[in-house]
């Protein structure tokens, strides 16, 4: 038994519920440290009941989750965007949870993220599905999806989570081979098969959003808008004047990082016009191959890799913005942080915020 386990603090010998009461308002990201004391704190900070008094007194905080494979083709493990005792953000391991399948679908569903199909070691396509619990940074298994697939882009509507596309083949290209859509219910956790609209098969999905309860789509030609409640899609060729991979929405807005232009873009969905967040510069990001955005809790986070050539290694920087829109509609922001967040041979697949 540890000297920490033997020898109670003058905090373990106050009543339990006193103890949740005071853990319940610290902030989440001291959490992790202070699972390291002793079993039982390891214990109280997964605990649901930890979390209800959280909510009951309003100390629920965003918390930023990010999936990461080492090449692109061996299996995630998930991170999150923690303040370290410097004060300093750092992307950090979450050793509890399992190796999870390599392009697998990504939804969060309230406190829940819920991981759909992708590829095994790059080998088994699977059908699988699980419910990581965000408190208590565990795993369940759900209801199988109809077949198995893998690189299919899926959003949340109404209670509904939309996945559409995918391949179910080991090919690099990730085509799409099948003409449906499954939904998962995600309050009676069961799957339904419906026929999606009539765009090309053999297509590859590379980014989706949701806004104002429509899916929208992107695929190497096109851009899609796809409207789940009547069954109909149309293409957006405003849209699609941009390569707005790996984005995001903030009230109804898309912003997406362009690694090329160095500038944030936006697309206002209401008024189909591309635009720029002014007066932020990210000198940092210079030189930055790959970009992904992420909300967080209305802000904006973008992360950008870049070449480190004296190390021969793949650096991950971050940055959170302050956005806002001003008199005439522009969009400006202004750079609360940025910093490096992780350094090693590693690739962003997906960036999810949820709530706890």
């Amino acid at each position: 038994m540890s000297t920490n386990d033997s020898q109670p603090s003058l905090m373990m010998s106050l009543p339990h519920d006193i103890i949740v009461e005071c853990i319940a308002r610290l902030p989440r990201s001291h959490y992790a440290l202070l699972s390291l004391v002793s079993k039982y704190f390891r214990s109280l900070v997964r605990s649901p009941q930890l979390y209800m008094k959280r909510s009951f007194l309003g100390h629920e905080e965003n918390c930023l989750y990010v999936a990461i494979s080492r090449n692109q083709t061996s299996s995630i493990h998930w991170y999150t965007l923690s303040l370290k005792p410097n004060n300093k953000f750092w992307l950090v391991h979450i050793p509890s949870l399992p190796p999870m399948p390599i392009h697998g679908s990504c939804v969060v569903v309230g406190s829940s993220i819920i991981v759909m199909g992708g590829f095994f070691d790059w080998s088994l396509i699977t059908s699988s599905v699980a419910r990581i619990d965000c408190q208590s940074h565990t795993v369940q298994p759900l209801a199988t999806m109809p077949w198995e697939v893998a690189g299919a882009v899926s959003e949340l509507v109404d209670g509904k989570i939309y996945v559409i596309g995918g391949s179910d083949t080991r090919s690099l290209e990730l085509n799409s081979s099948s003409g449906n859509i499954m939904v998962f219910d995600t309050e009676a956790e069961t799957w339904e098969v419906g026929r999606r609209p009539d765009w090309e098969v053999r297509q590859k999905w590379f980014s989706s959003v949701e806004i104002s309860g429509n899916v929208y789509m992107k695929d190497h030609m096109n851009s899609y808008v796809y409207e789940p409640k009547e069954g109909k899609w149309e293409k957006d060729e405003v849209l699609n004047s941009k390569e707005w991979f790996n984005s995001c929405v903030i009230d109804d807005v898309l912003y997406y990082y362009d690694a090329y232009g160095t500038s944030i873009r936006t697309y206002d969905a209401k008024k189909m016009a591309w635009g720029v967040v002014r007066g932020v510069e990210l000198g940092q990001f210079e030189g930055g191959s790959w970009s992904y955005t992420a909300s967080y809790g209305g802000n904006l986070v973008v992360f950008v890799h870049k070449q480190n050539t004296l190390r021969d290694t793949i650096e991950t920087w971050c940055a959170e913005i302050v956005v806002e829109r001003r008199e005439g509609g522009e969009i400006w922001g202004n750079v609360v942080w940025c910093d490096l967040v992780l350094d090693g041979n590693i690739h962003i697949m997906k960036c999810l915020l949820v709530k706890i």
